[in-house]
């Protein structure tokens, strides 16, 4: 198992800032006209994830689109533009780094790019849920956590609607760029589409043999374990019985949206992916796993004993960092992916004194964060749980 090292960094405790004013404009080379329906999305997102947000329809104008999000986070944080259509992304920005200040900050002209889905086509925010779509032929693929929902298509009098048909149900009925999703029978917040990130560069890769797969704008390139290397141009992609494909002469390329673990390692991956080259067809995983993680999260239990009521023990990952509550008190930590390794750096955490109930907690919870050795999924429940030598010793489930 690759390590997770885990530890904590001390929260600031300073007063709220002014507003800062970020701004810019957005455009694309191509010579294509922005749909009627489209949507510009433009996201800031620092070390406590969304700090600042702008939404505006196009209304029938064409790019450049301006925009302006105002924010009281004074740190360095990264910004992500889309146009949204029908809730999908058509054109995206990779992360622009914002450096730190108080000055109101004009980034010019940002190129955006064609967006390129991998085996989803939205990210969806339902309060603090994320949630990540894609569409297959008539049915609808949701991924919650560590569990993937396949919904066919239902009746509705207006926009799109899935459902698997249960009781309690499990839903989501798109339309335009919101969302109405049910899990369960538990009906989440109103869901807007995010400023997904491209999805290129894509990486995959799998074993026995061994093989890596790169997709970017220029192409795609498999590189064998014997040294064997295949080069192709990117073809556009197309919706297949089992996820997204390209296709050329020389290379298939099927990803699929489920969860998939390496086969040596066992990491989990938000994506499988199928590489047919001639005769032979490789099965392997793609995406970084660090997307698993992204989100907020409650705690439900630690080292195997559930969590009474009155402790509040969360995790919220988002981008390179981690933070949330520990029963007492609250923690922040950077959290990067090297290499093959998650990597949560060390370092302090706030010092208020609580009942010794909830304190007994909270060193429960800190020794079992700095235990870690992996992460995984709960099979049926979807719940992530980090495990140190292979044992569970944080189980945790999407937050409401």
């Amino acid at each position: 198992m690759r390590r997770i090292t885990i530890a904590l960094l001390l929260l600031g405790s300073a007063l709220p800032a002014s507003a800062r004013d970020i701004s810019g404009q957005v455009s694309y080379l191509q010579r294509i006209a922005l749909d009627p329906a489209a949507q510009l999305v433009v996201e800031l997102t620092g070390p406590s994830g969304l700090t600042g947000e702008f939404r505006e329809d196009a209304e029938g104008r064409q790019v450049p689109l301006p925009f302006t999000v105002s924010t009281d986070d004074t740190g360095a944080q990264f910004l992500r533009a889309a146009i949204l259509v029908g809730g999908a992304a058509q054109w995206v920005t990779p992360p622009i780094p914002v450096p730190a200040g108080d000055e109101p900050l004009d980034l010019g002209m940002i190129t955006m790019g064609a967006f390129v889905p991998m085996g989803f086509t939205s990210q969806l925010r339902c309060g603090d849920t994320l949630i990540d779509v894609g569409f297959i032929g008539d049915e609808a693929r949701m991924r919650l956590g560590g569990t993937v929902y396949s919904l066919p298509l239902a009746v509705s009098a207006s926009g799109a609607r899935f459902s698997d048909g249960q009781t309690p149900e499990t839903m989501i009925w798109t339309k335009g760029n919101t969302a109405l999703v049910t899990i369960a029978g538990w009906d989440l917040p109103e869901c807007q589409a995010t400023a997904m990130p491209s999805a290129l560069p894509f990486t995959a890769r799998g074993n026995e043999p061994g093989w890596v797969l790169n997709v970017s704008g220029e192409g795609m390139v498999l590189a064998m374990q014997d040294g064997t290397e295949i080069r192709t141009s990117l073809p556009a992609a197309e919706d297949g019985p089992d996820g997204t494909v390209f296709a050329t002469d020389q290379l298939i390329v099927t990803v699929a949206p489920e969860i998939c673990r390496d086969t040596m390692t066992g990491m989990p991956h938000p994506l499988g992916v199928a590489v047919q080259a001639g005769e032979q067809v490789l099965q392997g995983c793609g995406g970084n796993p660090a997307d698993l993680l992204q989100g907020n999260w409650v705690v439900q239990g630690i080292d195997g004993t559930p969590l009474p009521a009155e402790a509040e023990v969360t995790m919220a990952f988002s981008g390179d960092r981690v933070y949330g509550k520990s029963a007492c008190n609250r923690y922040n930590a950077g959290v990067h992916l090297t290499g093959e390794a998650l990597v949560i750096e060390p370092g302090p955490m706030t010092m208020m004194a609580c009942d010794e109930v909830l304190m007994s907690i909270e060193r429960s919870f800190i020794g079992a964060l700095q235990g870690a050795s992996a992460f995984d999924f709960d099979t049926d429940s979807g719940a992530l749980i980090l495990m140190a030598e292979g044992r569970p010793v944080v189980t945790a489930v999407p937050a409401p």
